[in-house]
């Protein structure tokens, strides 16, 4: 077995990983990654880990729930352990004070290269490397981090930015914690990968909207086509405008590309405009979307990706996909989609795949 997938519940981070690297046994991990709950911030997971692993490449985030194959949990962690059966090699930068303008994802990206022998080196087994990213939430920097990785490297990066439960939202390598950070790993697999991208929505209704003044940077949309953003919202869907806010998430924004749909969704009204998630640039071309069946949607996503068991699975899944599975009473059949493998995941506070998403589910599939 080169993947394996362990949930904890322990009282503190040193008790979890006493406890996860007793059930791995003889099993040498190449890679950790690790999902906790902000709950154990304080004992910091990371450093635990790295005080068990010293030679392994570690990074992780803080979760407000967590997956590990067929569970789903909270207050716990979802670590996933690789040995150099899948993945041969592994490169971890940290990309920190990402709420500057003068954040540099230049140079981990350049060191990365460095590190695997060059891009043409790279180039030769493009198919094997792939990114993942972590983005500390809090920072809001998303939209700029995944734009200046998308413009240095053709490797792919998904992930997801932290989540957190009555603690702080954190993002971890080899032995730290760091506020306002991205975490990058790039991974080099023996057998390469998939990417699998999956959201639970249609479009609601054909009419294109325009973004005509928004603020990207603090994610707040004030007009679409040169009028207030919430008259138009309430419009096209067909409701009085003192009633939008019970709607922001059973029908989110969508940018189109071809088949592809990427996802923003409205976070809260404000002062002549309406805050989102995911900051949507003036100009935009958007549609209004409604979400459908996560269970059914999911499943033909996978069903279609993956046709021979995987070595592992994670799972970048938004939180309010989760908010919804678990108000709908639907958790047990969802999880049981994704513990057909051995996998991992948890609720992300977005989602990274070509830029930043939400409402979303970004996979990552090791073959």
């Amino acid at each position: 077995m080169s993947v394996k997938a362990i949930s904890v519940k322990a009282s503190d981070s040193v008790s979890a990983v006493s406890e996860f690297k007793s059930k791995l046994g003889d099993f040498s991990p190449k890679f950790i990654l690790f999902f906790a709950s902000s709950v154990y911030d304080e004992t910091n997971p990371a450093r635990a880990l790295k005080e068990n692993f010293p030679d392994c490449e570690i990074i992780g985030s803080t979760s407000h729930s967590e997956y590990c194959n067929n569970e789903f949990n909270s207050s716990s962690i979802s670590f996933m352990a690789i040995d150099k059966d899948s993945v041969e090699d592994v490169c971890v930068k940290v990309v920190e004070n990402t709420n500057s303008d003068n954040a540099d994802y230049v140079t981990p990206i350049e060191e990365t290269y460095k590190y695997f022998g060059g891009y043409d080196n790279i180039l030769n087994n493009f198919d094997k490397y792939v990114g993942i990213v972590l983005f500390e939430s809090s920072s809001k920097s998303e939209e700029f981090g995944m734009d200046k990785i998308g413009t240095q490297t053709d490797i792919l990066y998904i992930g997801g930015s932290s989540s957190e439960m009555n603690g702080t939202s954190r993002v971890y390598a080899n032995g730290k914690s760091y506020k306002n950070s991205t975490v990058m790993a790039t991974l080099k697999t023996v057998d390469g990968y998939k990417i699998i991208k999956t959201q639970s929505a249609e479009v609601f209704s054909d009419r294109e909207l325009t973004v005509t003044k928004s603020d990207v940077k603090n994610r707040i949309m004030y007009e679409i086509d040169n009028r207030p953003v919430d008259e138009v919202y309430a419009e096209v869907l067909g409701i009085d405008k003192s009633h939008i806010a019970d709607y922001f998430v059973s029908n989110p924004l969508g940018v189109l590309s071809e088949d592809e749909i990427f996802i923003r969704t409205f976070n809260e009204i404000c002062e002549n405009g309406i805050s989102l998630h995911c900051g949507i640039p003036e100009g935009t071309v958007i549609h209004i979307l409604k979400i459908g069946d996560i269970i059914h949607d999911t499943k033909c996503a996978l069903d279609e990706a993956i046709k021979e068991k995987p070595a592992g699975v994670v799972n970048f899944n938004c939180l309010y996909r989760t908010l919804e599975i678990t108000n709908k009473n639907i958790v047990e059949q969802y999880c049981e989609l994704f513990g057909r493998y051995t996998s991992i995941g948890f609720s992300t506070s977005g989602e990274a795949y070509l830029g930043h998403i939400n409402e979303t589910s970004t996979v990552l599939v090791i073959n």
